[in-house]
């Protein structure tokens, strides 16, 4: 898959009209819409941008990383990796979300990742059994 076709698939995956992607990414709609119907290769800053606002890294739209991946899986180990890059945890925590990772049904959003934490933090965690 070519770096027009990726930054398409996750756009409408994550709900995202070009213009809610150009506003996201600091560039304009037709810069968007050029690159999707590949008319233009997007310069790297332009591809580090939309990878920001996709939450994705410019290796996975560039079909370098998880791209052997279905796209729910692939979007929750990208979000991950972000999630994890801008968030401090213990070695436990980042032990059991990797974990967790795995899962069909993890988190494919940074924000999905934040919830998922906060919630269970508010968690006293189980007695140990004596």
């Amino acid at each position: 898959m070519i770096v027009n076709e990726r930054i398409r698939q996750v756009r409408v995956y994550r709900k995202l009209t070009s213009k809610e992607l150009a506003t996201k990414a600091g560039v304009s709609t037709s810069e968007i819409s050029l690159i999707e119907r590949q008319m233009r290769r997007p310069k790297t800053e332009t591809l580090q941008r939309i990878a920001a606002a996709l939450e994705v890294s410019s290796s996975y739209l560039l079909s370098e990383l998880n791209a052997n991946l279905p796209m729910e899986a692939a979007l929750a180990k990208e979000s991950f990796q972000i999630f994890l890059r801008d968030t401090s945890l213990t070695p436990e925590e980042t032990h059991w979300l990797r974990a967790v990772a795995e899962k069909p049904s993890a988190p494919n959003t940074v924000r999905g990742w934040q919830d998922l934490v906060a919630n269970l933090s508010i968690y006293e965690p189980l007695p140990k059994e004596s």
